[in-house]
């Protein structure tokens, strides 16, 4: 909410009046109702809701004032100066209405802007606080679970594997409100360099498919060109399009991913033959905390996973795009990198005629 000092009322006071004077002087009625209009926007800058109010209902009492002293004076009672003086008065309430209107709707963006860094900073102290302890949890249980004295039991084993399961669940989550925190507090640095593609894409599979236990096929093109990018957060972003992958197609599935150069552009794809996407999914599915309707309540997640990748990629100089057929179609996840560079000339591949 925005403070007045006591000097601001009064300035417009003073100003009001003075422009009081001129108008009762020199009966100059329409430079005088652009002056008043010009005290009401400096009212609403500066000073409260309430005291704009009343600078704008003295600017329009001095104005009919103005008035009826002009025309008791010099018994000018014209239809021009009626017209002039309701005039006024009107563009005096509009301005005030649109200008309060407007200021209010700056302060509650500035209200939500302030929010949602005091949440995004709550998130990101939280999730650090709780990933301490969930790394230990996790490498607690992984042990026990792989211990050859509960391999015998059958229910022990399948209780300590879904401790497992949920805890690396729960700490993927954790990663990404952490990943959503550095990014919206613009600590984001990309530091970029002449990367190896099949290495970060072969890192990101071996993540995903450790996690869900899924088979994932890798088809690369042979010789692909070095391309210039983060590999940290591009293997990251490709963990979380897999992993997207993963979660929105059936266990019995396959999940393919393909690496080429199409138009001298690296492409990596990442397939599935899951639920598809509708049109409305499609145009909305990199937008930060976005979650298609039909999946609510049906298939954990955030909306967070997308988002990131998608910032990610872009921080590495590429673009994602979504392709699928329509619902439970498959979909399809490309990621473009367009800054590429083959160490032998030999290796570049013959364009097409």
């Amino acid at each position: 909410m925005r403070k007045t000092s006591v000097f601001l009322p009064i300035l417009t006071f003073a100003i009001a009046v003075a422009i009081f004077v001129l108008d009762t002087v020199t009966r100059t009625e329409i430079t005088a109702s652009m002056l008043y209009v010009s005290v009401v926007l400096l009212s609403v800058r500066f000073c409260t809701t309430r005291g704009t109010v009343v600078v704008a209902a003295i600017c329009m009492l001095i104005t009919l004032g103005s008035f009826l002293l002009t025309t008791r004076y010099r018994l000018d009672w014209s239809y021009p100066v009626l017209i002039n003086t309701g005039m006024s008065l009107v563009v005096q309430t509009v301005t005030t209405y649109l200008a309060l209107k407007i200021e209010a709707v700056r302060d509650a963006a500035r209200d939500l802007a302030e929010t949602n860094q005091l949440r995004d900073a709550l998130l990101g102290s939280v999730s650090h606080e709780l990933r301490t302890p969930l790394t230990s949890i996790v490498g607690g249980v992984s042990v026990l679970a792989d211990a050859p004295s509960l391999a015998q039991d059958k229910r022990l084993t399948s209780l300590a594997k879904g401790i497992r399961d949920e805890a690396m669940r729960l700490n993927a989550d954790i990663q990404n409100m952490l990943d959503a925190a550095r990014i919206t507090s613009k600590g984001l640095q990309a530091r970029q360099d002449w990367t190896e593609p099949s290495d970060v894409i072969g890192a990101a599979i071996d993540r995903v498919a450790n996690r869900y236990g899924r088979r994932i096929e890798f088809e690369g093109a042979q010789n692909l060109p070095l391309v210039h990018l983060d590999p940290v957060l591009v293997e990251q972003a490709l963990g979380q399009i897999i992993a997207n992958a993963a979660k929105f197609s059936a266990a019995d599935s396959k999940i393919i991913v393909t690496a080429e150069v199409e138009d001298k552009q690296l492409v990596v794809s990442v397939g599935d033959k899951g639920v598809g996407l509708t049109a409305d999914e499609k145009s909305h599915i990199t937008e930060r905390f976005f979650r298609g309707e039909r999946h609510l309540g049906k298939i954990p997640g955030s909306g967070l996973g997308l988002w990131i990748a998608d910032t990610f990629i872009g921080a590495s100089g590429g673009w994602l795009k979504a392709l699928s057929a329509g619902e439970n179609q498959g979909t399809t996840m490309q990621v473009v990198f367009p800054n590429i560079r083959y160490v032998d000339e030999t290796d570049i591949p013959p364009q097409d005629a």
